[in-house]
């Protein structure tokens, strides 16, 4: 298309009677490599075209459509022969409406183009069953016990119990608190409470040398390396065993930085025990699993352009041995349910099924139902 110089087709799939469906783009700008999105501004086009198999000049297009707004990556999450689902993610992380065509490959027409706000998991629930919000509206995701896979279920959505302090250790006399230093900035803590005193345990800080020969790529984006300014937090936890394990998670961009990592405060002798796999090095802990035989941790990256996933973690607890799997989407909790990992995430649910981790998420049908769909 004029004006256009870089199309691309996004993906491809048979049809029927000798024709491909094809999902393709024109841009001013390239697409990232994959699986990263491409752009899908308004002046952009974006086909759902047949192809003949056999010449590929015979061309018959069903859709082309601009994009909803000019901050528009958009990635495919659903093609079929019946509909087509993408999502539109901003520069800046910011989330907008899912794109939905529904067409005709016989008639060869466009039959309906609509969007719905996309979901994130709020809160996991036993079960497991998630709680999925997008804006006003929430709905439950539970397991099917046939499949295994996700699907809404019809239950209410409870409300919300309000969140207390984690109390671990003798007599529940140690605490993971929400605190503010001198400044008024929120930050959090393990506190020992005796009598009407409260004694307060700072996540020790990774010291400027470890840091560097851990992270050199990230000390050399520092003139000079006493600019960087290392802040760790205690991001997702879990108590067990009267200890309090924990990820730790700190801002990776504007002269912040840390050292990514995992550990436990233990009230037997009031200290922090912490374990840095040069997996972890580069990323923050967004959810976390503890296992009898291992730990699983969802990584993430908190920069100034957004929250960037890095993908999944299983720890051995005997061997320390780590597995990682690739996985583009961050996870914000956890839960095992048979020989499965499912996780909720910013846009969906995951799930770690043996070598494989695979994503669903929150559809809408054209007569305005919710289900679950893989991606």
């Amino acid at each position: 298309m004029s004006g256009l110089p870089h199309p691309v087709v996004l993906r491809r799939i048979p049809a029927e009677a000798g024709w491909d469906l094809v999902v393709a783009l024109s841009s001013a700008q390239q697409c990232q490599a994959a699986p990263g999105p491409c752009w899908w501004n308004t002046k952009d086009r974006l086909g759902v075209l047949l192809q003949s198999r056999e010449d590929a000049t015979k061309v018959r297009p069903l859709a082309i459509e601009p994009g909803p707004n000019d901050d528009c990556s958009t990635r495919i999450e659903l093609f079929t022969t019946q509909e087509l689902v993408l999502s539109c993610v901003g520069e800046k992380w910011s989330t907008y409406d899912n794109q939905k065509l529904v067409y005709d490959v016989r008639a060869g027409k466009l039959v309906n183009h609509f969007s719905y706000a996309p979901f994130s998991a709020e809160r996991v629930l036993p079960g497991p069953r998630f709680v999925m919000a997008a804006g006003e509206r929430n709905l439950v995701v539970e397991i099917d016990p046939s499949t295994g896979d996700p699907r809404v279920s019809a239950s209410p959505v409870l409300q919300p119990v309000a969140e207390s302090d984690v109390a671990f250790g003798p007599g529940d006399r140690f605490h993971l608190s929400a605190l503010r230093d001198k400044f008024g900035s929120p930050y959090t803590a393990v506190t020992e409470r005796i009598a009407s005193k409260e004694k307060i345990y700072m996540l020790p800080q990774t010291d400027p040398q470890t840091w560097q020969r851990a992270r050199p790529d990230d000390a050399k984006t520092y003139l000079h390396i006493e600019m960087a300014e290392i802040h760790e937090e205690i991001g997702p936890h879990q108590a067990e065993g009267g200890r309090l394990w924990f990820g730790k998670k700190f801002y990776n961009a504007e002269g912040a930085t840390g050292l990514g990592g995992f550990g436990y405060f233990d009230p037997a002798d009031a200290a922090y025990h912490l374990t840095a796999p040069p997996e972890l090095y580069d990323w923050s802990v967004s959810a976390m699993l503890l296992e009898s035989d291992c730990i699983w941790l969802a990584l993430y990256r908190l920069s100034e352009y957004g929250n960037y996933p890095g993908g999944l973690l299983r720890w051995d607890r005997n061997t320390q041995i780590v597995r990682r799997w690739e996985m583009p989407w961050i996870a914000t909790s956890m839960a095992r349910s048979g020989d499965s990992i499912y996780m909720g995430t910013t846009d969906g649910i995951a799930v770690q099924r043996g070598d494989r981790v695979v994503s669903f998420f929150v559809d809408r049908s054209t007569a305005g139902q919710y289900r679950m769909s893989a991606r």
